[in-house]
């Protein structure tokens, strides 16, 4: 054989092993090399135990996918797990399926389990994240079987003080012979409650048809009653619904107060505390005005002796005032209307002299007249000097009136009685 041949068949024979280690691998791979068609999900953990790449993702024993990548949330609490699942088991992971760490035996190797729910809802979208419960952890089941070995102990140990505590007092000598006496007491007290059970059956039968007679007339009072409450069930309804209704309504009324005394708490302190303080003061004040009263009773006597004289005096000049009105009550009510025309003649003269400015200032009418004519502007001038003497007359009335007063009644003129001649001896 020649030696190309050689090499060629040596070539061949190295190829066909690496084409059939290739096919091995990617049959015997976990993910296939990537690829095989496959679909995302994310799982949300808070403990990824010792997944890793790679990890098989398993239904019911069967792989139906992998886990492609995993990495922390951003409060570093939580663990996403990127899985990628095969598309032939597609319609059987759908919603309601719970995702699981497991464990192959006690210390193998971890997978995530999927397991079907009871109802199986719409197929899972690609992407989309769900929920994953963390493995077993034997260290922190140990921390719990720990504190609940602790807590046996303390409580084995209180047992034992109960125990202890029974031998000591409960089942001392003394408690023993207490204990046995009331057994015995029991007893005698079972005797007479069977006597007696004895004595109630043979009356029951003795008076078997007085009781049987007794239970029918309770039979037809309670038949009765019923129907009395049936009869009457709407007012029966309304009273209760009123009386509900009135105890709700006490009930807020109440609240209401409490919470009114509570937010006004500190005001109703002070004005009781005031209350209190007035009372106080008013009582010190009725014990010094009943001393002032005692000290000072000669000078109070006078006093309303005096206020009695004063009422009797003003009772008296009241009467004379009456009697002046009545006697003058012409010339006062001269005297007024007299004053209304004068006030109405001096309103006239104040208008007219109004209208006379006003004409003099437009150089108008008479008053421009009197401006121009002499003789006018002397007449004018005298009736403005009457006019003066008028109101030096209303200014001396209203003095006297200032003075005397409107009631003023001028004294009675004495007669002078002349003197007796003398008659010559």
């Amino acid at each position: 054989m020649s030696g190309g041949r050689l090499e060629f068949k040596i070539g061949l024979f190295v190829i066909v092993l690496l084409a059939m280690a290739a096919v091995m691998s990617i049959k015997f791979s976990e993910s296939g090399f990537g690829l095989r068609n496959t679909y995302p999900l994310t799982l949300r953990t808070s403990n990824a135990g010792t997944i890793i790449r790679d990890s098989p993702v398993l239904m019911s024993g069967v792989k139906i996918g992998y886990v492609d990548s995993f990495d922390l949330t951003e409060d570093g609490r939580e663990v996403l797990i990127n899985v990628e699942l095969y598309p032939e088991y597609r319609t059987r992971v759908r919603e309601g399926v719970t995702f699981r760490i497991k464990s192959t035996g006690f210390l193998g190797d971890q997978f995530i389990g999927v397991f079907p729910g009871e109802t199986m809802g719409e197929e899972l979208a690609e992407g989309s994240e769900h929920p994953c419960e963390s493995p077993f952890d034997v260290e922190q089941v140990g921390q719990k079987v720990s504190g609940l070995i602790e807590r046996v102990d303390g409580a084995v140990e209180r047992i034992d003080l109960l125990v202890g505590n029974v031998n000591t007092n409960l089942l001392s000598s003394n408690s023993v012979e207490n204990i046995t006496a009331a057994i015995a007491e029991f007893r005698v007290t079972s005797e007479k409650l069977n006597q007696i059970s004895t004595k109630v059956d043979g009356l029951i039968t003795t008076n078997g048809p007085a009781l049987t007679a007794g239970v029918a007339e309770l039979s037809a009072f309670a038949k009765e009653l019923r129907g009395v409450v049936q009869t009457n069930a709407p007012v029966l309804q309304a009273s209760i619904t009123n009386f509900n209704t009135s105890m709700a309504n006490f009930s807020e009324f109440t609240d209401q107060l409490r919470e009114a005394m509570d937010t006004n708490a500190p005001a109703i302190h002070t004005s009781v505390t005031n209350f209190a303080a007035f009372t106080r003061r008013l009582h010190a004040s009725a014990g010094e005005l009943e001393v002032l009263i005692a000290t000072n009773a000669p000078t109070v006597q006078s006093a309303l002796s005096n206020i009695e004289t004063f009422s009797v005096k003003l009772e008296k000049t009241t009467a004379d005032l009456q009697s002046t009105l009545a006697n003058n009550r012409t010339n006062i009510t001269a005297v007024v209307e007299n004053l209304a025309t004068a006030t109405e003649s001096i309103k006239g003269i104040t208008q007219s002299a109004n209208r006379i400015l006003m004409e003099i200032e437009s150089g108008q009418g008479l008053a421009g007249g009197l401006l121009k004519n002499e003789e006018m502007r002397l007449q004018f001038q005298a009736v403005l000097t009457n006019l003066n003497g008028t109101a030096i007359h209303f200014s001396n009335l209203a003095s006297n009136l200032n003075a005397r007063g409107i009631f003023y009644k001028p004294k009675p003129e004495r007669l002078v009685n002349p003197p007796r001649s003398v008659k010559p001896k």
